[in-house]
Order: structure tokens, then sequence, then C-alpha cells
């Protein structure tokens, strides 16, 4: 039987918040998402601190991202550098989100390496560029507007959307 090849891309964007990473960082959380993100749900399955944290393990049950899923945060730098591993039956991520100064805010490039784990998986990966940048999109959207008032963004409400600048290459 022919073994499959598990299609491989790397897409990533970057954002500028004028915020410092000090005031973002606290809100890169599966909890905190709470506050931000209208459809967030998640299961926190381990965290000694009831936050993020290295080795927070929580699941979700994202339908566009193919379903339920465990995530495990496996890099932990405060205000500079978050990762993580994210797998579910299709197809497995390793998320990087870094912080860096530039000016009085902070740039955030956020990276996703997604390894398709089987044909369902591969479809995935052939999908992705155009999904993650409206993702990213939204979620630049919602990180913005919860940091500058405080409040959810409606996403029922949010009109049009500019996109960000994103990169995707195969490999």
């Amino acid at each position: 039987m022919p073994e499959l090849r598990g299609q491989r891309i790397v897409v990533s964007a970057e954002m500028h918040l004028n915020f410092t990473a000090k005031t973002i960082w606290p809100l890169l959380c599966p909890v905190r998402e709470y506050d931000w993100i209208e459809t967030w749900d998640c299961k926190i399955l381990h965290s000694e601190s009831g936050f993020n944290e290295s080795g927070c393990t929580f699941t979700t049950d994202l339908p566009s991202e193919g379903g339920k899923e465990v995530w495990l945060t496996s890099r932990y730098d405060p205000h500079q550098r978050l990762e993580f591993v994210r797998t579910n039956a299709i197809r497995i991520i390793h998320f990087v989100v870094k912080l860096k100064p530039a000016g009085k805010g902070t740039r955030l490039t956020w990276t996703q390496l997604v390894t398709a784990l089987n044909e369902q998986g591969n479809d995935y990966v052939a999908n992705k560029p155009k999904a993650f940048a409206t993702q990213m999109t939204m979620l630049e959207r919602m990180l913005a507007h919860y940091l500058e008032t405080g409040k959810r963004l409606n996403i029922d409400t949010h009109g049009s959307i500019k996109r960000l600048k994103t990169h995707a290459h195969h490999r």
C-alpha cells in the first residue's frame, strides 16, 4: 500500500498593535481569549496556574480547523515568544507567536507550520493560505478593539476588513 505524503505549508502574518508586549501578552492565553474572541471555546486539561504557561494543555472543537483538537503550550517566554503544538485527526500544527517592540507598540509575527496527516489534511493544507489570512485579519481586529475599548468586538457588525500582509510557502 503506498504511503500518504502529508503536504506541508508554512503560513505567516504580521500585525502591529499600538500597545506594549507586556499589555498584549496576558491576552494570548486560552483562558483570557474568552475576553476578546467572541466565538472562543476551549476546555483546560492541565494548567498549574489556571492560565497559559509552559505545558498548558487544552482542547478546542473548531469545525473550520478540522474538529476536535489538543493544544500544548510548548514554549512560553513572557512578552517575547509563545509556541503551541496543535493536533487533531487531519493535521498537526506548530504555531509560533513572536512579539517585538516596534516604535511605541509591538509587532506580532504569527507563523504556523502545518503538516497533513491524511488526505483530508492535504485538503486542509491546500486551503490554509486563504483561511489563515482571513483568520489573522479577524484576530488583529478583535485584539486591537479589545485593547482599545476593553470590550469584545461583535463579529456580526465588524464591517469590511483590510487584509493583512501574509505569506505562505509549501515545504
